[in-house]
């Protein structure tokens, strides 16, 4: 093998072990999460969040198993390794694209999705106050519009909309912060910005991927039938 296909297989190589220590730490991440949602209850019947921790998981091990098999196809010089995580990166690439698109276009529509998923909270906040107090201390926000939604059933505001070391809350102190509807739906607004233009940045790697890996097989199968000559 010449100087640029020995260059391009420790590129590919070292490119994907850190892909592998990223499906790892997913993996342990989404663990994490699995294990906080149960014991908070009713989540995954409130708002499904389940679903992301599990969907991380699944992510996570995907990476890695892709990953593992592109090293050990560029370390081994395996074309069938090599070949066989091409194609998955292929896969992977198409599909990234298509999510981007989607997102794109779908943005209303995931907006409203998400001030569903707030609303639904909302409706079952007094059989589960647990799920409306994380949401409520993790967007510094407070009832569904505003503190009135408390005030207005006649309800006592909650510590969680004045944060989470406050002993009690004031009416005048929860009245400052915005409704959890309008923070919850500001946060994806901003958030699926950042994941479209990840995703492009993801992507552009996957397709170089494949390239190298493409690039790394044929030069193992050139290789190889010259020796045969």
């Amino acid at each position: 093998m010449d100087c640029g296909g020995v260059l391009v297989k420790y590129v590919l190589f070292i490119f994907n072990i850190l892909f592998v220590v990223c499906g790892i730490l997913l993996i342990v991440f989404g663990s994490i999460l699995v294990s906080h949602i149960q014991q908070v209850g009713s989540v995954a019947q409130t708002m499904e969040a389940n679903s992301i921790p599990i969907a991380i998981l699944v992510l996570g091990s995907v990476i890695f198993i892709i990953s593992f098999l592109g090293c050990c196809g560029a370390i081994r010089e395996n074309t069938c390794c090599t070949m066989t995580y091409s194609v998955f990166m292929l896969v992977l690439f198409l599909a990234q694209i298509a999510l981007i698109v989607l997102v794109w276009t779908q943005r209303v529509k995931l907006l409203n999705y998400m001030n569903q998923v707030v609303s639904t909270i909302w409706n079952q906040h007094k059989t589960d106050p647990k799920v409306m107090d994380a949401l409520q201390l993790t967007f510094n926000c407070c009832g569904l519009n505003g503190s009135t939604d408390y005030t207005f059933n006649l309800e006592s505001i909650p510590n969680s909309c004045c944060g989470s070391s406050a002993v009690s809350c004031s009416v005048l102190d929860a009245l400052k912060k915005p409704g959890c509807s309008a923070a919850f739906t500001n946060f994806w607004d901003k958030s699926i910005d950042i994941v479209r233009y990840a995703g492009l940045g993801v992507a552009a790697i996957e397709l170089v991927a494949f390239i190298f890996a493409c690039c790394l097989a044929n030069q193992v199968r050139n290789t190889r039938r010259r020796a045969n000559y």
